[in-house]
């Protein structure tokens, strides 16, 4: 017995197979976690006190501290704790120049006691860039001298800026 040779034009069963298709692969996302300055590379001076009252020298009672207060001198930069987007500049009679900035996953801080802003409602900032300067006093925080004020808050809850940092008070 024989094999027959295909005659010549004709397509041997391999031949009339169609060519597979094989898929892209699936794009490469790289997801990297915020990078978190510090807005001054002063002491704490109050803490974030959670649902704690803490006495207020300064107004004479006592309430919950929703910030963390940052030694600094008059002047010195203050800087963004990560990326985002200025959302709003706003005048605070208790805490003077304030910038707002939000941030990926619903964060948001709010640096109050700036002299000098540096950027403007809608402007992206870098983790670290100065977002104005260290105001000689705040109204509502006199008995500490020169300080940033710093919030944050993610929706609707407020949080503790030592904690985005890495830091314990």
């Amino acid at each position: 017995v024989t094999a027959e040779e295909p005659e010549h034009g004709e397509e041997t069963p391999a031949e009339a197979e169609e060519p597979v298709s094989v898929p892209e692969p699936a794009p490469v996302v790289t997801v990297s976690a915020p990078v978190y300055t510090r807005p001054t590379a002063g002491a704490v001076l109050t803490p974030f006190s959670g649902d704690m009252l803490l006495f207020q020298p300064t107004l004479g009672d006592w309430r919950v501290h929703s910030g963390t207060d940052f030694a600094c001198e008059a002047g010195e930069n203050v800087l963004a704790l990560t990326d985002g987007t200025v959302q709003t500049v706003f005048e605070d009679g208790l805490y003077g120049t304030c910038v707002t900035i939000a941030h990926q996953g619903d964060l948001k801080t709010t640096m109050r006691g700036l002299d000098e802003v540096r950027v403007s409602e809608g402007q992206a900032v870098s983790s670290g860039e100065a977002v104005g300067t260290c105001a000689k006093e705040i109204p509502a925080e006199q008995t500490l001298g020169a300080h940033v004020h710093v919030e944050a808050t993610r929706g609707d809850a407020v949080i503790d800026v030592m904690e985005l940092l890495g830091e314990e008070e």
